[in-house]
């Protein structure tokens, strides 16, 4: 005992290095919580399933059916039922929740989840990719607080709205599937992290690329064949749910979201389908350049963002190193393998019938693909003449999403 106690009276002695990991951190989460536009915390609110697609899924689980309750933005109407076309992660976390805590799911537990640990593991993994923790610092700065990261992570948190919360969800498994292809390589980890952003978003499977091919890189046939099953477990899943739902195992039910409602949205997907190429014209321009109004009042010049979205090559103009480094980029196996994952998933959403409607000032569907942008062109982001553009081009994201979006 009196042992124990000299140990426990000694003083904790943390590295220079950990020292200054844990300060890096510590801003990174101040900065976080103060330009966050809305409270990431909301203690005994709970998302109910009237408000939750994914959620009322699992309340119908439970019930013993397919089919949700309450007509809601998205439910898909199909033989005079209502059904959640939206991919199940969120629907398999809420039925144990649900469980245990009947009136729905707490926003507690989707910010310890979901929203609490985007800066720790942003941070953990440009660690893995910049020069220095300065480097990582900016970076991971820049993700969290200069992309639409912090105003999509906010609003899931204000509102519960299911395309919030998903492309929040997104994020988190982007991070771990991220990090351990850039590390380990282990079949689990990645899976976990392929899984998590998979079910959440269904055309961000297409990540199984990278993942397969850093087990092959890793040359360990167990590994290798575990995430290979695990893989086709995860693609199996869409098309089982696809055909409890609605009969086929490829009708995704997309196209039934509109059944029973008007406007320019249904209008359009109607006319030309919900995937089309008719729309590639439009959704690259909201992409990448996505202007505010411009008007005058008063002899004053104003600007105001559009109802539809803002383009990242203003909001986050560091992105465009990623054009500048391609030839750079492809030499290397690794990045041709997330590139092609990138490729896949850009064309699908160029290929949508909505650009992601109702996100003044920012990009949600953005983030599909931003992170992993990121990620490739960290080594090189404060070399040669790049180390005075790169915090500038940062400070401004930052300054935007945190300080002009609202």
């Amino acid at each position: 005992m009196e042992s124990l106690a000299k140990t426990l009276r000694k003083p904790i002695r943390l590295s220079d290095g950990t020292r200054r990991h844990l300060r890096n951190l510590l801003i990174l989460y101040v900065l976080f919580f103060v330009l966050a536009p809305r409270p990431l915390w909301r203690p005994g609110a709970l998302l109910v399933p009237s408000e939750n697609l994914n959620v009322a899924e699992a309340e119908a689980w439970l019930d013993g059916t397919m089919a949700v309750r309450d007509m809601q933005l998205d439910a898909a109407v199909h033989e005079g039922q209502l059904y959640n076309v939206f991919p199940p992660f969120v629907s398999i976390l809420s039925v144990p929740v649900l469980l245990v805590q009947p009136g729905g799911f707490p926003y507690t537990l989707l910010s310890l989840l979901f929203v609490l640990p985007l800066p720790g593991l942003t941070y953990a993994l440009f660690l893995r990719r910049c020069e220095s923790s300065f480097a990582a610092l900016l970076m991971a700065g820049l993700f969290v607080l200069g992309t639409s990261v912090l105003p999509v992570a906010s609003k899931s948190v204000a509102t519960g709205n299911v395309c919030r919360v998903n492309n929040t969800v997104t994020q988190i498994g982007l991070l771990i599937l991220l990090l351990d292809f850039y590390g380990r390589r282990r079949w689990w980890v990645g899976g976990l992290g392929l899984m998590v952003c998979g079910w959440a978003r269904w055309h961000m499977l297409v990540y199984a690329v990278p993942y397969i091919w850093g087990l092959i890189q890793k040359a360990d046939r167990r590994n290798l064949r575990n995430g290979i099953i695990l893989t086709a477990v995860l693609f199996a899943c869409p098309l089982v749910l696809n055909m409890a739902k609605f009969g086929h195992p490829l009708d995704t039910g997309y196209a039934y979201i509109y059944n029973q409602r008007a406007g320019t949205l249904a209008q359009r997907a109607w006319e030309h389908g919900v995937f089309s190429p008719v729309y590639v014209p439009q959704n690259l321009y909201w992409m990448f350049l996505g202007l505010p109004n411009i008007f005058v009042r008063g002899g004053r010049w104003f600007w105001m963002h559009n109802s539809q979205c803002s383009g990242i090559l203003w909001t986050t103009p560091l992105l465009i190193y990623a054009a500048f480094d391609f030839r750079r980029l492809v030499r290397l196996a690794e990045n041709r393998a997330l590139m092609a994952a990138i490729g896949v998933v850009f064309a699908v959403t160029m290929l949508y019938h909505n650009n992601g409607y109702g996100q003044r000032g920012f990009n949600r569907f953005s983030l599909d693909f931003v992170l992993p942008l990121l990620v490739m062109i960290a080594p090189q982001v404060l070399r040669g003449r790049r180390r005075y553009l790169t915090p500038l081009l940062a400070v401004w994201s930052v300054v935007y999403f945190g300080l002009i979006l609202y």
